[in-house]
């Protein structure tokens, strides 16, 4: 956690940058403590829990009729506002890293299904469970600051290359779906905010690899600018930059059957 820190504010002092470190571990705490406050909450406790933000945003991407692709980082709560959505547009999908061990991983999915989430495990096959949602018009949360499927692709983060998972982007302008970039973010008061930014509705061009690259990097660039500003509160323990420097792709290979998604 602290070398990816290190990269997001390289001019920080040691010091600082551990206290920060400190800081984002209690966040990632009680994060976790609330994900497991949220199957003995009723809605009026969870709305008082959480204040929407942008929410013309995420009716502009559901007016579409297309589903919605939610992509977020590893912020705040990102469990309470997958269940806040589910309480208020039904059953939403959730891609997943199966974590160890499997008993801790039957029980989160377990609590997830309580709260209205179908849980869609992170695989090469995943994708066709996000389309066949998105076809049900609805709404599916991807985490995609981590490429852990090693299927991504060389992008730019925070000046240096490393790799993130295109699948979102693909399976976008495969479907029509609009995507929507999202964050959780704890304030001073232990409440969050779900914040749903402008959706990207993507166009299919005849230069397929122009059209993830840009798309890629406008999300990026969004996640940038949050975790910029909230660095207290990424949550993400594993390096996201490569001790050897990525070489860049020439080309971003045409989709395949099954795009690979990230957790």
């Amino acid at each position: 956690m602290e070398s990816n820190l290190h990269h997001v504010l390289p001019e920080m002092p040691g010091p600082q940058l551990r206290k920060l470190a400190w800081r984002n571990w209690l966040n990632y705490t009680k994060a976790w403590i609330d994900f497991f406050k949220i199957p003995r909450m009723d809605r009026r406790k969870l709305g008082a829990l959480l204040t929407p933000s942008g929410l013309e945003n995420l009716d502009a991407a559901m007016a579409r009729g297309k589903g919605v692709i939610v992509v977020a980082p590893h912020m705040g709560s990102w469990e309470l506002a997958a269940a806040s959505w589910a309480a208020s547009f039904g059953e939403i999908g959730v891609m997943v890293e199966q974590i160890e061990p499997r008993r801790l991983f039957d029980h989160v999915s377990a609590l997830r299904s309580r709260m209205n989430i179908r849980v869609i495990p992170l695989s090469q096959t995943g994708a066709r469970d996000i389309i066949r949602m998105l076809k049900e018009h609805r709404m599916v949360v991807l985490a995609m600051d981590r490429d852990i499927l090693n299927t991504g692709q060389p992008f730019k983060f925070f000046g240096r290359l490393t790799s993130f998972p295109t699948g979102p982007v693909e399976i976008a302008l495969k479907t029509g779906a609009p995507i929507l970039p999202a964050f959780c973010i704890r304030d001073q008061n232990d409440a969050y905010i779900a914040i749903g930014e402008p959706p990207l509705f993507l166009t299919p061009s005849e230069d397929h690899p122009a059209d993830v690259r840009g798309a890629m990097e406008q999300i990026l660039a969004t996640f940038e600018r949050y975790i910029k500003r909230y660095p207290d509160q990424w949550h993400v323990l594993e390096p996201i930059w490569p001790e050897k420097p990525v070489v860049p792709a020439v080309t971003i290979p045409s989709p395949p059957a099954q795009a690979a998604v990230g957790d």
